[in-house]
C-alpha cells in the first residue's frame, strides 16, 4: 500500500514534469537505458481516444510512465514533438480523449519493478482504414479518402507511418522497443485481406526500425464485443488470425463498457481494455503471471497428450500448474519446450503452429516461483488435413454437417465446408492433393481450391469421379476453373487458403483420408491414421506408450498413441 500511495504522491506533485525534470539514477546518457522499454501504439479511433477524460486520469500518473510528443499540435498543451512527458492524458495528441494505452501504461509500471520506465508512442486517427498506415499504401488511401481523413493525416505530415519510424528511431536513442499495440477494424470490418495487411505493416516497421520479429510482438485488441453492443464484432474473427501469421497476440475486449455508438468504448471500458493489453503485455513480454502464489506447484496437466494440429494454423496450449487449495494457473505461455522433431512444428509463447507433415515429441518445462522444475510431454502430429471437428469448417457456404467419429461430410445441395488456412499454406512443393473415400460418393461433388479467403473468388474445381474412391489433384498442372480475367490460368498453389468439398445433391462424402504427396502411386508419405477403432487386447498382448514403457492396465487406456506390434495406434 505505501507504494501505491508513494506513486499517486509522487505523480501528484510532478504532474507536469518532463522527462528532463527527473533524472533517473546516473548512466550513460550517450547510450539506450535498457530499462527504459518502448512501445508503439497506432490504429483509428480507439486507439486515438474516444472517451473524455475525466478527473480520475489525470491524477495519479506514475512519472515511469512517459509518452512522446508526435504533433505540432501538442504545442497548445506545452508539448514538443520528440520530446518525452509524463503520460497525462491526451497521450495521442491535443485534443483527444481517453485510450487504452492510457492504463496499460499505468498497469505495467505498477507492476513491473521501479527501475523500469515505459514510454510509448501513439499515431492514430479515427475512422482511419489499415492502409492509412501502409508505408506505400498510404498514398492511394490519402488520394482517395474524406477531406476530413486527409486532414488527420496532415497531422502527421501525410504519411502516418513514416512519423512514427522517425520518432520511434528518436526513441531508440533513449531505451528499446518491446512491443507494438495495434487497435484497429472498424473502417475495416470483416474484410479477410485484413491481416495481410497487418502483416506488411508489422514486418515494415521490424525491418525499418532494425528489430528482432521474435522479440518484439504485436498485441492486438479486440472491437468492441456484441455482448456491449457492437457493431464491428464480427471483426472479431478475423483479428483472431493474427497469431497464425506473425508474433502476435490478440488482447480480448471481454468485459470492456461500450459507447451508445456500438463502435466505441466507454471511459471506463479504456480502462479495463489497456489492463488487458498490460496483462498479455506482461504474460508474454516479461513472463509474469500477476498474482501467481510464491509456492511450489504439486504438478502440470496437459489438456491434451495426443495433439492434432493443421499445417499453417496455430492452436492455444493448455498446460496448467496445480499450486493446491484449488489454484491452478495455465502457464503455457511461459514455460519452455523441446521438441524431438522441429521441423514437424514450433512452440511460442504457449501457442503451438504446424509447419511440416509428420510427428514429433514435445516436452514441456515450467520452474515454478520456488525454483522447482515439472515436466509435461505429448505427442504432437501436423498435417494440412486434420479431422478434428475444430478444424472442420461447416459453414463455408450453407449449413454443414459434420461427424468425426466417421470422418463423414454432409455440405448440402450447393453447400461447401473444409479447411480455412489463416496465413495460407503452400502446396508447392507436393505433385498430388489426394482424397480417399470410404466409398464412392453420389452427390455430385468436387474439391475446390482457393488462394484467397473468399469462397466467392476465383478457383479450381476439381470433379469427384461417381465410382472412385481415390482422387489425385495434379497440383503442379491445375488452372482456375471460375474467374473471367484468369479461367484457363495456371494457378499458383504456393498459397491457398481454403480447400472445400462442395456437393451438388444433398447426401453424405464418407472421407477415409486426405494428405498431401509427391509418391507418383498416390500414397502418403506419412504414417497417418485413416480411422479410430476399439480394440480387444489379449493379455499376451503388451502395449507400450511412445517413451517406450509398458502399460500396465491396458483395459482403460487413457488417450493418446501407443505401440501393440511393432506398430502405433490411437485412444481417443
Amino acid at each position: 500500500m505505501k507504494k501505491h500511495l508513494y506513486i499517486l504522491l509522487a505523480a501528484t506533485l510532478m504532474a507536469s514534469a518532463t522527462f528532463a525534470d527527473n533524472p533517473l539514477p546516473e548512466r550513460d546518457a550517450t547510450q539506450p537505458d535498457p530499462n527504459f522499454h518502448i512501445y508503439l501504439c497506432f490504429g483509428q479511433s480507439n486507439m486515438e481516444g474516444n472517451a473524455a477524460i475525466e478527473e480520475i486520469d489525470k491524477t495519479g500518473v506514475d512519472d515511469r510512465f512517459q509518452v512522446m510528443s508526435m504533433c505540432d499540435g501538442d504545442r497548445d498543451i506545452n508539448r514538443v514533438p520528440g520530446e518525452w512527458y509524463t503520460a497525462i492524458p491526451p497521450l495521442c495528441r491535443a485534443n483527444t480523449g481517453l485510450t487504452p494505452v492510457d492504463y496499460f501504461g499505468r498497469t505495467l509500471v505498477e507492476y513491473l519493478p521501479n527501475i523500469h520506465r515505459i514510454g510509448v508512442i501513439v499515431v492514430a486517427m479515427g475512422g482511419s482504414g489499415i492502409d492509412a498506415f501502409d508505408k506505400e499504401n498510404y498514398k492511394n488511401y490519402y488520394a482517395t479518402t474524406d477531406d476530413w481523413q486527409r486532414s488527420l493525416m496532415d497531422l502527421y505530415d501525410g504519411n502516418p507511418y513514416a512519423k512514427m519510424v522517425t520518432m520511434a528511431k528518436k526513441a531508440q536513442k533513449d531505451g528499446v522497443i518491446k512491443g507494438i499495440l495495434l487497435h484497429q477494424g472498424e473502417s475495416n470490418n470483416t474484410q479477410g485481406d485484413w491481416p495481410m495487411k497487418v502483416r506488411k505493416i508489422y514486418e515494415d516497421l521490424i525491418h525499418d526500425l532494425n528489430l528482432d520479429g521474435d522479440e518484439v510482438p504485436l498485441f492486438a485488441g479486440e472491437t468492441l464485443r456484441q455482448e456491449e453492443g457492437g457493431v464491428c464484432y464480427g471483426h472479431n474473427d478475423i483479428i483472431a488470425r493474427l497469431p497464425d501469421m506473425m508474433n502476435a497476440y490478440v488482447v480480448s475486449s471481454e468485459g470492456c463498457a461500450g459507447a451508445n455508438d456500438g463502435l466505441h468504448f466507454t471511459a471506463a471500458g479504456y480502462r479495463e481494455l489497456g489492463k488487458h493489453y498490460a496483462m498479455s503485455v506482461l504474460k508474454n513480454v516479461y513472463r509474469m503471471l500477476p498474482g501467481m502464489p510464491e509456492r511450489p506447484a504439486e504438478r502440470l496437466t496437459l489438456e491434451e497428450t495426443d495433439m492434432e494440429i493443421q499445417i499453417g494454423t496455430g492452436k492455444e496450449l493448455n498446460l496448467t500448474a496445480d499450486f493446491g487449495d484449488g489454484y491452478i494457473e495455465n502457464i503455457a505461455s511461459i514455460a519452455s519446450y523441446e521438441l524431438s522433431n522441429p521441423e514437424v512444428a514450433r512452440v511460442s509463447n504457449g501457442r503451438v503452429i504446424g509447419l511440416a507433415q509428420g510427428e514429433t515429441d514435445v516436452k514441456a518445462t515450467y520452474t515454478d516461483p520456488t525454483g522447482q522444475t515439472l515436466t509435461a510431454t505429448f505427442t504432437l502430429r501436423a498435417t494440412y488435413f486434420p479431422f478434428s471437428e475444430e478444424f472442420i469448417h461447416t459453414d463455408l457456404f450453407g449449413e454443414g454437417i459434420y461427424d468425426e467419429a466417421t470422418r463423414s461430410f454432409s455440405p448440402g445441395q450447393y453447400g461447401q465446408m473444409g479447411w480455412v488456412y489463416s496465413s495460407g499454406i503452400d502446396m508447392s512443393d507436393y505433385k498430388y492433393l489426394v482424397l480417399k473415400l470410404d466409398k464412392p460418393q453420389n452427390v455430385n461433388a468436387s474439391i475446390n481450391i482457393y488462394p484467397e479467403s473468399n469462397i466467392w473468388t476465383p478457383n479450381h474445381s476439381h470433379p469427384i469421379e461417381p465410382n472412385t474412391t481415390t482422387i489425385a489433384i495434379p497440383l503442379q498442372e491445375i488452372t482456375y476453373t471460375s474467374g473471367d480475367d484468369l479461367k484457363g490460368q495456371p494457378m499458383d498453389v504456393s498459397h491457398v487458403s481454403i480447400i472445400s468439398l462442395w456437393a451438388g445433391a444433398e447426401g453424405i462424402i464418407d472421407v477415409a483420408d486426405m494428405y498431401l504427396t509427391n509418391n507418383d502411386d498416390y500414397s502418403s508419405e506419412t504414417t497417418s491414421i485413416s480411422s479410430v477403432s476399439t480394440i480387444t487386447v489379449e493379455e499376451d498382448e503388451a502395449i507400450y506408450n511412445l517413451q517406450g514403457i509398458r502399460m500396465p492396465d491396458t483395459d482403460n487406456l487413457p488417450r493418446g498413441i501407443y505401440i501393440r506390434g511393432g506398430k502405433k495406434f490411437v485412444i481417443r
